[in-house]
């Protein structure tokens, strides 16, 4: 599992924590709040199961335009 750290390019300077394993999935964390869960959109139900690196990148790829897309959310 990978832990990485990110802030919004807009908006407070808010760091978000990034968990993604392997097989594609993530979780965006707000200080000790959940966020967020997903998949990355390309390895969500492919042909190819196995968990690997490229499916952990891209899970945090995905991770990151989620946190980019919470523009409205408030950030108090």
């Amino acid at each position: 599992m990978t832990q990485v750290d990110y802030q919004r390019s807009t908006g407070k300077a808010l760091t978000y924590r990034i968990q993604a394993d392997a097989s594609g999935g993530f979780k965006v964390w707000l200080g000790e709040q959940l966020l967020l869960k997903g998949h990355d959109r390309l390895s969500a139900h492919g042909r190819h199961r196995r968990p690997g690196p490229r499916k952990e990148a891209g899970a945090v790829a995905a991770a990151r335009e989620a946190i980019e897309s919470l523009r409205d959310m408030s950030e108090d």
